[in-house]
């Protein structure tokens, strides 16, 4: 899954990326929660890209109220075509979700879990696979809402968590964001673990489980003494 990530990018960076400027006022983040206004990029007039703020945390196409107890922020890929809260915004609602990396929680034992940043090795920022849709709510306010897919965890993410977030390459953004794309199985392809060989993951400290912590020492690797590594299978990733 993917509870907690980060986002720190310059704006001519961000151009390059992901194709569009991005939206007046982001800032650099490093412990982006649920239900808090993130940045997503998404077809726009004419299907440019564009990117706007959008609340973390999917409402169904049915909620009425902001708060609604059923919002994902995950979604699984499995069953994001055919299950009734995602099916209509996997047609027409697809979206990349900016991010420079995201913390996972390694449970042992019965002591406290150890938290690991992951991002890619090359230490590019990238999109995560996500949905999004506007609702009505009662009060006759419209609030954008989104979710971030995840699929299987790949053998080096495996000890850590079984679930990871789609990391779509840059090549399939446009493809992605493609509204006239209608084909299924040919959207459901894009949606696999990132290889191995370019992710890299550090154990962190646990300043990042509270999520009023900010800022890039959060995502800085723990001392050689204190660090924990997972204990990766066959695969072929690095510890930063």
């Amino acid at each position: 899954m993917c509870g907690r990530f980060a986002l720190s990018i310059v704006p001519a960076e961000f151009e390059r990326v992901f194709g569009c400027a991005p939206p007046e006022g982001i800032v650099d983040r490093w412990n982006i929660a649920p239900d808090s206004a993130i940045v997503v990029v998404r077809a726009g007039e004419g299907g440019v890209p564009e990117a706007a703020f959008v609340r973390w945390g999917l409402l169904g196409p049915w909620a009425k109220e902001a708060n609604d107890p059923g919002r994902q922020i995950n979604a699984r890929v499995e069953t994001a075509a055919s299950k009734p809260m995602l099916r209509d915004a996997f047609r027409r609602g697809r979206c990349l979700i900016p991010a420079s990396g995201f913390y996972e929680w390694q449970k042992k034992g019965s002591g406290p879990a150890q938290p690991f940043f992951i991002g890619l090795e090359s230490g590019e920022p990238f999109a995560f696979a996500g949905l999004w849709r506007a609702n009505r709510l009662a009060d006759g306010s419209v609030l954008e809402t989104c979710t971030i897919l995840t699929t299987a965890a790949s053998l080096l993410l495996k000890p850590i968590h079984h679930r990871m977030p789609v990391i779509l390459p840059t090549a399939s953004h446009a493809l992605w964001l493609d509204p006239t794309v209608k084909d299924t199985g040919l959207l459901e392809a894009l949606l696999i673990p990132r290889p191995d060989s370019e992710l890299a993951v550090r154990a962190v400290g646990r300043a990042v489980n509270n999520p009023r912590n900010e800022g890039p020492s959060l995502a800085e690797p723990l001392g050689q003494r204190e660090e924990r590594a997972p204990e990766p299978g066959p695969a072929q990733g690095s510890l930063w």
